[in-house]
């Protein structure tokens, strides 16, 4: 199929694809199609598509694109039952069925670790069908003079108004709209990013579905806002779950979305979750898991796969959840933290359960690790750490009794990465095993296991 080029003068000149036709899905939810043995790149397409794209940027031979027009519709698109999809970032794949989004992400993941040698490679375990975050925050913005929340469009900060979301519990955009109904009532300026001027800038829902708990959270730019005691009223009238409504004030010009400086409008700041038997203290800044039914199934895979009376050091262990999941198996469990808020958290989720064979250091994991070495005969680690993956230091520092690594990563590109490095100190993958974390979006988690040779 012959590929033309043209130009489009209405947009700035960007070149326009024709009938370039997906070959395949990559990591990071991108078709690709080959333009003259030249890659192509594509949002929001289907292996099958036959796609007129314009091009949005491009480097040395490489380049990005969105769709024009849809020539011809691959088989395995379907409608995405979203009236914002393509516009809103929140998704990537609702243009897709679940069964193929597995199928999908089985391949991205086999392929990103087609060069290790993996002994044992498991299909990816599926979510449960239905709204899975348990935690979101939605930017604040004017449309024709009354606030509106939703989601940044993909790669800009538009913010895309969505009538429901089909990652999160409806309550989400409920309290959403009571919220922006409050600001508009008390006439509360809106945040303007672009002059760093007005006030209400987020707001945050987290829920627990076991506990039927409900923390809210407005992020505004000043300490002042007027008539909050009505904003509590008309969120606990409708919500009487509601359990903590929290004032997060974020005075910087910066694309972080919480602030230092916190207000407790009513209740507490924390919601209690609980995976099996576990209950976990979550103050609403603290990291976890955002689909919680999945991390239950994850926890009880590296449950499996730990040694009775094993000694575990797990580094990056926010609030302590996979240690406190463990230690009714294993001898003893240091969680090492860099976040003092999180680690205070797994002190008391420690204390909370009864738990005792669990410690927990607040410091930098490579820092730790040099002090804790030698304490205990410790043989297993558990690595979990940001989207960046493991220092090289971290790597370096693993001693001679460490005879199995668990890592778990949300990011397989710079876990593959490591594991090579891994690898190269005499361990061998023995077992690989990706969890569907994140449905509706290219998302992966994964678990590799690692045995010293």
């Amino acid at each position: 199929m012959e590929i033309k080029i043209l130009q489009d003068k209405e947009e700035n000149n960007l070149k326009i694809i024709k009938n370039l036709t997906i070959d395949k899905l990559v990591y990071k939810g991108l078709g690709l199609g080959y333009d003259n043995s030249n890659p192509v790149f594509v949002s929001n397409s289907v292996p099958g598509d036959i796609l007129d794209v314009k091009i949005i940027s491009s480097r040395r031979q490489v380049s990005f694109a969105k769709i024009e027009h849809i020539v011809k519709k691959s088989p395995r698109r379907i409608g995405s039952g979203c009236e914002v999809f393509g516009q809103c970032g929140g998704c990537d794949w609702l243009c897709i069925s679940y069964e193929d989004q597995l199928q999908f992400k089985q391949e991205i993941i086999e392929d990103i670790f087609k060069n290790v040698e993996i002994a044992a490679v498991n299909e990816i375990i599926a979510s449960e069908n239905e709204p899975y975050r348990n935690k979101g925050f939605f930017p604040i913005t004017l449309q024709n003079n009354i606030p509106i929340s939703g989601m940044f469009e993909s790669r800009s900060h538009n913010v895309i108004q969505h009538k429901s979301c089909k990652l999160h519990p409806k309550l989400f955009d409920d309290i959403c709209e009571l919220v922006l109904s409050y600001i508009q009532a008390s006439k509360m300026q809106v945040y303007n990013e672009q002059n760093h001027s007005g006030n209400a800038r987020h707001i945050g829902v987290r829920y627990t579905k076991k506990t039927n708990e409900i923390i809210v959270v407005l992020v505004t730019r000043n300490r002042k806002i007027p008539f909050s005691n009505q904003l509590v009223r008309v969120l606990f009238d409708n919500y009487p779950n509601i359990v903590g409504i929290i004032q997060n004030v974020n005075p910087e010009k910066t694309n972080v979305i919480l602030g230092n400086d916190e207000k407790i409008l009513f209740g507490r700041n924390y919601l209690i979750e609980k995976i099996g038997k576990i209950k976990f203290k979550l103050n609403y800044r603290s990291f976890f898991q955002i689909n919680t039914k999945q991390a239950e199934r994850m926890y009880a895979f590296v449950k499996k796969h730990v040694s009775i009376e094993s000694n575990i050091i797990d580094a990056y262990c926010g609030v302590g959840s996979i240690g406190l999941y463990l230690a009714d198996k294993v001898n003893v469990v240091c969680g090492i933290e860099i976040n003092k808020l999180a680690i205070e958290n797994a002190k008391e989720n420690a204390e909370i359960n009864g738990i005792e064979n669990c410690e927990f250091i607040a410091g930098f994991v490579e820092k730790e690790l040099l002090k804790i070495y030698g304490s205990k005969k410790y043989d297993t680690m558990i690595v979990d750490p940001p989207r960046k993956g493991l220092d090289k230091k971290i790597i370096d520092l693993i001693p001679a009794e460490i005879k199995k690594i668990i890592y778990i990563s949300c990011d397989p590109m710079t876990q593959v990465r490591d594991v090579q490095m891994i690898r190269e100190k005499g361990f061998e993958a023995v077992f690989m095993q990706a969890f569907d974390m994140f449905p509706q979006t290219y998302h992966i988690e994964n678990v590799i296991i690692l045995e010293r040779n």
